[in-house]
């Protein structure tokens, strides 16, 4: 006997609803949502690498009228329209069916369903092995020795014998079954109270629905419950079970063109997938999809490897050239190569480690200028081989993150996939320097149209420049201090659960959901009105654990137990072991193009988010220590935002109030609340302090409500009277984001843009959270840039004075500096003037200074 194929037909209509109910919100750089079609590519790929099919088809239900609604006219009539956000994103699911080479089936007139039945059933006459890929019970009626159904999520199989278990019925009988329930979802009437368990029941004791109305006096006496009254409904709703039946029968007749010889699965197109996904900027798909389309194509170009009898001429004739462009990447073993070519040029030289060090004066000199890709990564390497590169002035990344501030860091390939071939460039490989080269071509256009050159020119270069030697001084740090606070928190935790277990009664896993949900709610009976939910329970997150604190002691020893552990597993445990020993100090990496805002973040570790307000954060700060004869300095910009707020809105209080120096929150207060400034006391200071930082960052009342402990009208009315008593403020807001809905973008005063297309679009809740970040973002982000613009001016200052003092981090409105004892006035001097003087603002810049031996023990003590 000739063995089977094997074919699989996905259930595509139920497989796009399933992904885009399954996934939160998500959106491209462009806006448009993209969570179904991720979802729905995530789903098929594991189906493809699960099952390595030979014969495969997609069917998705026909938008036109089905036999269904000409039986019944309310068909369905329950369901709701397709939401926007998913119609958006049909076309993109059809073209990932198409780039999977997987054959679409529709049929006019007919439900999905009915095609995956006729399909099933003819193929399985055919010779064929058919699974269903579906979660939809409906098909089980299908099931037979030859078909069976697969739900791929939950890794679920069904066939004969999981029917038979499930119902005591054989497949073909569900219909039956199906037809007395009858289907809200599909408008499907059925008999009204009969649910699975009864319908099983009349089923399997009649056998059919025929037979059970041939015989419906046998009903009363069936032993089921409610007998009685069931056969009179069963009945009385004899018309609704006949139309039932049809509409849930699924059609295995239907007339098809296609038949499963036609479904022979030969594999992913790997180009038009890659391009698809770099359209909806699924990059980390690329690499599991399309692996031949996820690289840049392999240079067609000469890559000439230089001895050392020709270096000499080749660096006369780079230097010669009007512009060059450089790559340096480690090969195969993680040994250093620089790559140089000259604009237009057809040969790259590839120089190897031992010879990068006699490009010394080449790449000293200010000309020829020259473009690379990851500035601050190339002034780092470049130093190990004693170069201190210069005469930069373009940097591929850089430019890609001005021009796209929503793709963070992007890589070389990024930006030659988007900005070349997306282009209609050609996609033929050059070398790593040409595409450099090729990109600032392709970017300085783009920079230009969007006023974004002085951006990039006058602070984002600059900047690199500074942020590679601050990478490289690092920071000092006390090991031992830290290995000592980390016993400590050790100790403080293992107390902390044995308290935890004594409230309790027993031991449970303190950091399982499952366990603390199971105390929490279960055996302490905790109120749950109120706290958000998951698919599980509860939540036990952080805002719960706040809100049940007043209702129990555990929930506040849970908060410090978890507060603790994180500071060790992060800072105590983790800071000691990434000390470099060769200078004792961290050398954390410091990033300007990661986020849209232009601050500055760090990584390796992230040295921005060491908490100040708890003694064991303070701690942590205190083992950042400055060397020997040398203090930390702390230069602070003073309440930075609320004075861009002020410039950028030109609110005539907000200027009043801090050109006189005055208190700004306590200045608010008075306006808000209408009392005197000597009557302002710390909580009408907090009060007035939450709003004026809230409203930034887009607050509305329910936030601040919370956020203050009052009710949500009197929240409404400290909004309400703020906006009263500075009114610059309100019509900025609103000029702001009508503006930004206008261009699609909103800019900081240097011109950095955020694109918020989601400003216009049909989602509620995206596009709320594009309004508060419209009105943040030139408020965040002019901050920033005038941050990096006094940094620039800052490190002139110490280098022209040739001063000992150095910048060792920046985190958001404070620059941290290690300076000598003996210069710490001078640089106070120099950094008060570089920092308050950058920009001629309509209120005036304040910096805050404070100095002391570690990053913790600070004061601005003379």
């Amino acid at each position: 006997m000739a063995s089977r194929s094997k074919l699989y037909l996905i259930d595509g209509s139920g497989y796009i609803f399933r992904a885009f109910f399954a996934l939160p919100q998500l959106n491209n750089s462009r806006g448009m949502p993209t969570n179904a079609v991720y979802g729905f590519i995530r789903m098929l790929l594991k189906l493809l690498k699960d099952a390595h099919p030979e014969h495969i088809a997609m069917v998705f239900d026909s938008a036109k009228k089905t036999f269904r609604d000409d039986l019944f006219q309310a068909y369905k009539a329950n369901r709701a329209e397709m939401p926007s956000d998913l119609s958006v994103q049909i076309p993109y699911i059809y073209r990932a069916v198409d780039a999977f080479k997987i054959k679409t089936i529709l049929g006019d007139g007919f439900e999905a369903d009915d095609v995956i039945g006729t399909l099933a059933v003819r193929a399985a006459r055919a010779n064929f092995d058919v699974t269903i890929v579906t979660a939809d019970k409906d098909f089980m009626q299908l099931v037979g020795p030859h078909i069976d159904l697969w739900d791929t999520m939950r890794d679920k199989r069904t066939g004969v014998a999981e029917v038979r278990e499930r119902f005591g019925l054989e497949p073909a009988a569900l219909i039956d079954v199906m037809a007395l329930m009858g289907d809200s979802i599909d408008n499907i009437k059925g008999v009204p109270g009969v649910g699975e368990k009864t319908a099983v029941a009349l089923i399997q004791h009649f056998g059919s629905v025929d037979t059970m109305y041939e015989r419906l006096d046998q009903i009363e006496t069936s032993g089921l419950r409610g007998a009685k009254r069931l056969g009179e409904l069963v009945a009385r709703h004899r018309g609704d079970v006949d139309l039932a039946r049809k509409l849930v029968r699924v059609a295995t007749d239907i007339a098809l063109a296609a038949g499963p010889d036609d479904f022979g699965w030969t594999g992913i197109d790997q180009k038009a997938a890659a391009a698809l996904l770099r359209e909806l900027e699924f990059g980390s798909l690329i690499g599991e999809l399309a692996p031949a389309e996820s690289a840049m194509p392999p240079p067609t170009v000469i890559e000439t490897i230089v001895d050392d009898a020709a270096i000499d001429g080749v660096i006369a004739n780079l230097g010669a050239a009007p512009r060059i462009a450089l790559s340096l990447t480690p090969d195969e073993l993680g040994v250093d190569r620089l790559k140089v070519a000259a604009d237009g040029a057809e040969a790259t030289y590839v120089i190897e480690a031992a010879n990068i060090g006699r490009l010394k004066d080449l790449l000293e000199a200010s000309t020829p200028p020259r473009a690379c890709h990851d500035l601050k990564e190339h002034i780092r390497r470049l130093r190990r081989h004693g170069i201190a590169l210069n005469g930069v002035d373009f940097d591929t990344m850089l430019a890609g993150f001005l021009v796209n501030p929503g793709k963070p860091e992007p890589s070389l390939n990024d930006l030659y996939h988007e900005h070349i071939v997306s282009a209609g460039g050609s996609a033929v490989g050059g070398s790593n320097p040409q595409i450099v080269a090729a990109l600032r071509q392709a970017l300085l256009v783009k920079l230009e149209e969007a006023s974004l050159e002085p951006l990039l020119n006058d602070i984002e270069l600059p900047i690199a420049r500074i942020l590679a030697e601050m990478e490289e001084t690092g920071i000092g740090v006390d090991s031992a201090a830290l290995r000592e606070l980390a016993a400590e928190l050790g100790e403080s935790i293992a107390k902390l659960e044995a308290e935890c277990y004594g409230l309790v009664g027993h031991q449970f896993n303190l950091n399982s959901p499952i366990q603390l949900r199971e105390v929490l709610f279960t055996e302490l009976k905790l109120p749950t009105k109120g706290l958000s939910k998951t698919r599980s329970g509860p939540s036990t997150d952080v805002d719960t654990l706040t809100r049940l604190a007043e209702a129990h002691p555990l929930p506040r020893k849970l908060l410090e137990y978890r507060s603790l552990s994180k500071l060790k597993s992060t800072y105590a445990d983790t800071l000691p072991a990434i000390i470099d020993p060769a200078t004792n100090r961290i050398h954390t990496s410091l990033h300007q193009a990661l986020t849209a805002t232009g601050r500055l973040s760090s990584s390796e570790p992230n040295l921005q988010n060491i908490p100040t307000r708890t003694v064991e954060g303070r701690r942590i700060r205190r083992a950042f220590a400055a060397q020997p004869s040398h203090l930390m300095l702390s230069a602070d910009y003073s309440q930075i935002e609320l004075r861009v707020l002020a410039h950028l809105s030109g609110d005539k209080t907000l200027i009043d109030a801090f050109t006189r120096g005055e208190d700004i929150h306590v200045r608010t207060a008075t306006e808000i609340l209408g009392i005197q400034p000597d009557a302002v006391d710390a909580a009408a200071r907090r009060l007035a302090k939450v709003i004026n930082f809230g409203l930034i960052y887009g607050m509305g009342a329910n936030r601040l409500a919370g956020e203050l402990g009052i009710a949500l009208t009197e929240a409404s009315d400290y909004i309400k009277r703020y906006f009263e008593r500075l009114p610059g403020v309100r019509a900025y807001f609103d000029d702001c984001l009508a503006h930004a809905r206008t261009r699609g973008f909103v800019a900081t005063m240097y011109g950095r843009r955020r694109y918020l297309p989601e400003l216009t679009g049909n989602h509620g809740g995206a596009r709320a959270q594009a309004e508060r970040i419209a009105i943040n973002t030139p408020i965040q982000g002019t901050a920033a840039d005038l941050m990096k613009l006094a940094m620039i001016r800052m490190h002139k200052a110490l280098y022209d004075r040739e001063s000992q003092a150095q910048m060792v981090l920046q985190v958001h409105d404070e620059l941290l500096l290690e300076v000598p004892r003996d210069d710490l006035e001078t640089t106070r001097a120099l950094s008060r003037d570089a920092m308050e003087h950058v920009a001629e603002l309509k209120v005036p810049l304040v910096v805050e200074f404070k100095w002391g031996p570690n990053w913790a023990e600070l004061s601005s003590a003379a």
